[in-house]
């Protein structure tokens, strides 16, 4: 399956420029705040328009300003994780998952989801009721309920502790792994870029650059050679030695690639 993207939105003076191509497996979208990474979600999900291009996603039209088509969200069959996981603050866990199934579901249609995502004992739950992890493992869920034909992701570990991040990010790696469909995963954090994604496509100043297999990012990201990310690099040991990852990362450095922990990648 095949999601190609060709458009153009100018908002003010930012102008968005995404031209690329997304086959099964994960492709990040990696970049700092502010290039036009969310937007180019919202624009795949039917949320934000372009004001001109292209989108199809194997084939169907989703996008073509040329002969007028935009389908709406509701139509495209495109699993949208937000940043805060957007979930219905009045609806219980259950009901969450029930509502990417349709009008009126049989409520039992969400207990393998619930399972799959180790939130069955959270069910009658409320939203506020549940951790951050909790959270994720719900929108995870009402995803997968919706049985998409791409998935986006806007920055999902962004409100997540290092550890707790982690663990989810193996947890979320082995779900898309078995879904085995074309995932934009949008981020500015080079280290889950690292350990969650197949091919990466960086963004500077609205426009994506060039796709490139994940290897070969961070082989050249490694030897400087990347020149994608200005002020964004790869600290020798001895300097990012003792580092925070959130403190590296705020100050637009990365710990090295190193001290990543083995079998998360």
């Amino acid at each position: 399956m095949t999601l190609s993207v060709h458009i153009r939105k100018t908002i003010g003076s930012f102008c968005l420029q995404a031209d690329f191509e997304a086959e099964d497996g994960i492709l990040a979208l990696l970049g700092p705040s502010g290039c036009g990474k969310s937007m180019t979600l919202k624009c795949i999900a039917g949320i934000g328009q372009p004001d001109e291009g292209f989108i199809s996603l194997n084939g169907r039209v989703l996008f073509d300003s040329a002969k007028k088509v935009n389908l709406a969200p509701q139509k495209r069959r495109v699993g949208y994780m937000f940043q805060n996981y957007a979930l219905f603050p009045n609806m219980t866990v259950r009901k969450n998952v029930l509502a990417g199934m349709g009008k009126k579901p049989d409520p039992s249609l969400a207990d393998p989801y619930l399972e799959r995502f180790q939130i069955a004992d959270y069910a009658d739950s409320l939203p506020h009721e549940l951790s951050e992890g909790q959270k994720q493992r719900t929108a995870m869920a009402r995803i997968a309920a919706q049985a998409p034909d791409v998935i986006l992701l806007d920055e999902p570990f962004s409100a997540l502790d290092t550890v707790l991040k982690w663990q989810l990010e193996e947890e979320m790696l082995q779900v898309l792994t078995q879904e085995k469909k074309p995932t934009i995963f949008v981020s500015h954090d080079i280290d889950e870029v690292y350990r969650m994604s197949r091919e990466v496509c960086s963004m500077k100043d609205g426009k994506t650059l060039e796709k490139i297999p994940a290897e070969v990012f961070f082989d050249r990201l490694k030897d400087g050679t990347a020149g994608l990310m200005p002020g964004w690099r790869i600290l020798p040991p001895e300097q990012a030695d003792g580092q925070d990852p959130e403190t590296a990362s705020e100050a637009g450095h990365q710990i090295p690639l190193a001290t990543v922990p083995e079998g998360t990648r």
